[in-house]
């Protein structure tokens, strides 16, 4: 009866019905298959399936609006509901598979490793053409579902593939803004590519970051409004402003008089009533140099705040030129650009200070540097936005380098090296400090002898720079001849002395901290290169080669060494912050981590110690 009674309501209402979030894709399906005359109505509605393919992945919906190479009205939503979960089960397939090849490698896996996904994204591998979109919307599934609820290895894995996607995906897009005319290469543009590479497990889009500067312009224009009504920049058609705010303009779209009343109002948005200030007690944080940060915690370092004034400043017809001086970042803004002018005055805005508006008489020393930044005025020319993302990435390798601990410093030194790279693919010195790197931390350098290559063969590369690639070449190769083979996964056996097992949850007596153990050992099985690459929270506790050793990775993110008397069992266990356990555990239960398959073969007798010590602890605590 109610199949009868379905088939009496009209098509439009069915269709409507199941359009409901509530019903997924398999709902849909389903009903279709119950009678031919539903199955007609419902596969052959491409609405239906447009609706739930956006409905299933949201995100996507921008891809597709802002894709140019896409019409999304010749698009049959059945076929590409069906492309992208292909696309998706191809993902985890080779997603599960991540730990079993590469658990006994370092932390830090170089690009080679990740080569069999290019044929999962590549359209010339004959990948789907939004191949991309679709893994890099997976992969933000795995990576932002509750981590206490998932599957700690894969999600440890997804986000090192993400950054391999991103990135493989950013150099295109890199290369795309750099043959892009010189008017149409914005600071922004240039700064969500930073943000975009540095953050790849973000969802970063321009259209987003556009937005909020659209959103501080029209904010200053409130305030011209009040204090201003008659100025002429409310006489100006939306199509004029769309042109400021996609390129580069020449010069202030203004009289003097009526330029310097808009600098003043944007002063007064973004520094008084928005509060964006130099963040002066943690300059060197990696985050003050990415773009969406900054605009969301109004604090920055000179360069990213510029980028901010000056797109802001573009949006409302007024030109700024950034200026990079070795010691400081600032905006020059003159009253008129028009070569051979006379009597206009020129302004050097100091956006880490508030918008200072400097000449060369009222320059104050700034920070500590002993003198004035532009006390040789007018001396150096604007800087273009790839000189301007080029000084964004030696600010990021520098602020890599001052990170409290060796996992994360070196990851975001080698993420700040590999930008570097894509900027100046043939500067010997960035490729130099790549191969340090590398080295320091055993990793395949094939990638890198594939580049060397390129520029000792290339017909266009400079002779000095082909001699460099050949000194490099010859010490790699001599390197390649010496590497140990990977060994397996071998089985630990339980020695004398170790009391806990990997997983459980500690607690340090002295410092208090918080840890999981990943490991055991006796100090004097411990190799060089292991006791450099970890940090050791207190060496003078090691004092003889028989002592038991656990390596424990700590609520900080950091990973250690530590003596038995060192740790306790955690009175309260709890989650560990920590990126880096999810390669060695897949689940988090409440009382300790479950080891996954690699780790739970590597510490075969662990299980049983692991359950008798939680046995007997929650027995006492009761």
């Amino acid at each position: 009866m109610a199949k009868v009674t379905i088939n009496l309501l009209p098509a439009d209402i069915i269709i409507c019905i199941l359009e409901d979030r509530l019903l997924g894709f398999l709902d849909v399906v389903n009903f279709s298959s119950t009678c031919k005359s539903l199955y007609r109505n419902v596969n052959n509605n491409n609405q239906i399936w447009r609706t739930k393919f956006f409905q299933r992945w949201p995100l996507l919906k921008e891809v597709y609006q802002t894709n140019n190479e896409v019409d999304s009205s010749t698009i049959n939503w059945r076929d590409e509901a069906k492309a992208s979960l292909n696309s998706r089960m191809k993902l985890l397939y080779h997603l599960s598979l991540m730990s079993s090849k590469h658990y006994k490698k370092h932390l830090l896996l170089p690009n080679s490793v990740f080569k069999e996904f290019d044929h999962l994204f590549l359209v010339e591998e004959g990948a789907h053409p939004l191949a991309y979109h679709f893994l890099v919307d997976e992969l933000f599934s795995l990576i932002k579902a509750p981590a206490i609820s998932s599957n700690l290895t894969h999600r440890y894995y997804a986000l090192k593939v993400i950054r391999y996607l991103k990135h493989c995906q950013l150099r295109n897009e890199w290369k795309k803004f750099t043959s892009l005319p010189p008017k149409e290469q914005t600071l922004e543009r240039g700064a969500v590519i930073v943000a975009q590479w540095s953050q790849p497990e973000k969802h970063i889009s321009y259209s987003y970051i556009s937005s909020v500067l659209d959103n501080i312009a029209d904010q200053t224009k409130e305030v011209l409004r009040e204090q201003y009504p008659n100025h002429s920049i409310f006489s100006t058609s939306a199509d004029q402003f769309n042109v400021w705010k996609n390129n580069i303009i020449d010069d202030n779209q203004w009289n003097v008089t009526e330029s310097r009343q808009i600098t003043d109002a944007l002063c007064q948005v973004l520094f008084q009533k928005l509060g964006f200030s130099g963040n002066s007690e943690m300059f060197y944080l990696s985050e003050n140099s990415f773009i969406d940060c900054v605009l969301e915690q109004r604090r920055g370092i000179p360069v990213t705040l510029a980028i901010v004034f000056e797109s802001v400043a573009r949006r409302l017809g007024i030109h700024c030129e950034p200026v990079n001086f070795p010691s400081h970042f600032l905006l020059r803004w003159k009253e008129s650009y028009v070569s051979g002018s006379e009597g206009g005055e020129n302004f050097y805005i100091d956006v880490f200070n508030g918008g200072q508006f400097l000449t060369q008489k009222s320059c104050p020393r700034i920070g500590v540097v002993s003198k004035c930044p532009i006390e040789k005025y007018n001396i150096h020319t604007a800087a273009t936005a790839v000189e301007v993302v080029s000084r964004m990435a030696n600010n990021l390798e520098f602020a890599s380098r001052q990170h409290t601990h060796d996992l994360h410093r070196t990851a975001r030194l080698l993420s700040a090296l590999q930008f570097q790279h894509m900027i100046f693919p043939n500067d010997a010195s960035i490729i130099s400090k790549l191969v340090r790197t590398y080295i320091l931390w055993n990793m395949d350098v094939t990638e890198l002898v594939e580049i060397l290559e390129n520029i000792r063969d290339s017909k266009t590369s400079e002779v000095i720079a082909k001699r460099q690639a050949n000194v490099i070449l010859r010490l790699l190769q001599e390197r390649q001849t010496h590497l140990p083979r990977e060994r397996e996964v071998e089985p630990k056996k339980r020695v004398p002395g170790i009391t806990y097992a990997v997983g459980l949850i500690m607690r340090h007596k002295v410092y208090g901290y918080h840890c999981v153990i990943r490991g055991w050992n006796a100090r004097d099985s411990m190799s060089p290169s292991s006791m450099n690459q970890l940090e050791i929270s207190d060496l003078r506790c090691i004092t003889s080669r028989d002592q038991k050793v656990y390596t424990v990775y700590v609520d900080d993110g950091s990973c250690r060494f530590e003596v038995e008397e060192n740790l306790s069992l955690a009175p309260q266990p709890g989650w560990i912050n920590n990126d880096a356990i999810g390669r060695y555990f897949c689940k988090f239960n409440g009382t300790h981590y479950i080891p996954n398959e690699e780790t739970a073969r590597e510490y075969p007798e662990d299980e049983k110690v692991r359950n008798e010590l939680l046995a007997t602890y929650m027995q006492s605590d009761m």
